[in-house]
């Protein structure tokens, strides 16, 4: 039997270590060439494209999967459903690894989609808007703010500046630089952009958090954060320690 791993964030390299170092068969589902590369390093198969919750049904069948491990980005939402769709369909366990939300987000506005997001600059006439919310949703700001100029800091690769290209933004527009950001790297690259406010997801305190909003303070900027979508997740687990507590519970069961 096997683990369905739905990984590419920096999370899933950690199950994967696990998971690798109990000797569990594991297949990991990833979108990105990146999510493949990060996947790849421990030697387990890896599957790349999206799936919906039919097509992970049938991958489960034909490969005799016997549980989904959904370690999917938190703002990966349509995935996690489509997953626990897929679980309940097939008739396996579901458990969610997901990394801790941060409690603490004083010293930012919080808002709750990316749609309210560029509502909330709109209404505040930026200029300068820095963006450190990847790649997936810049097409929605692009244009979505027209009127101001858009920086934005995503991963250094191929396929998501060729995306920076199209959307029209130029060299001086992206920051390509990976993961983590101290404080201070934070806050030469935001005085850098001369941007008036930078909007972050909230992606916990692996995601630095914390240090984009005090960086943001210290300067002077305003920090707008888009907090996590909800999902009802049946099972979660935090830590590789309670994940391991959990598959050693299902096996006494």
């Amino acid at each position: 039997m096997m683990k369905l791993l739905f990984g590419g964030t920096a999370e899933s390299t950690e199950v994967l270590e696990f998971l690798s170092q109990k000797n569990i068969p594991v297949t990991t589902s990833v979108v990105s060439d990146y999510g493949r590369h990060l996947a790849s390093k421990f030697g387990q198969d890896v599957v790349q494209g999206r799936m919906t919750a039919q097509d992970m049904v049938d991958f489960i069948k034909k490969n005799e999967v016997d549980e989904i491990i959904d370690a999917s980005h938190p703002f990966a939402d349509i995935v996690s459903q489509e997953a626990i769709k897929a679980a309940n369909l097939a008739g396996i366990p579901y458990v969610r690894f997901e990394r801790q939300a941060t409690n603490d987000l004083s010293g930012a506005t919080v808002v709750h989609s990316t749609e309210e997001a560029i509502e909330y600059m709109k209404e505040k006439q930026y200029k300068t808007v820095y963006l450190g919310t990847g790649s997936k949703t810049l097409p929605l700001f692009v244009h979505g703010l027209p009127d101001s100029r858009i920086v934005v800091r995503v991963l250094p690769t191929s396929e998501v500046l060729k995306g920076c290209e199209e959307l029209g933004l130029v060299p001086d527009q992206i920051d390509a630089i990976k993961a983590p950001f101290s404080k201070e790297c934070n806050k030469e690259l935001l005085a850098r952009s001369k941007a008036e406010v930078f909007v972050s997801k909230e992606s916990g305190n692996i995601g630095g958090i914390r240090e984009k909003i005090e960086g943001c303070q210290e300067l002077g900027m305003d920090c707008v954060i888009i907090s996590r979508p909800i999902v009802h997740y049946p099972k979660v687990v935090s830590t590789i320690e309670e994940l391991e507590a959990y598959l050693k519970e299902e096996v006494a069961e």
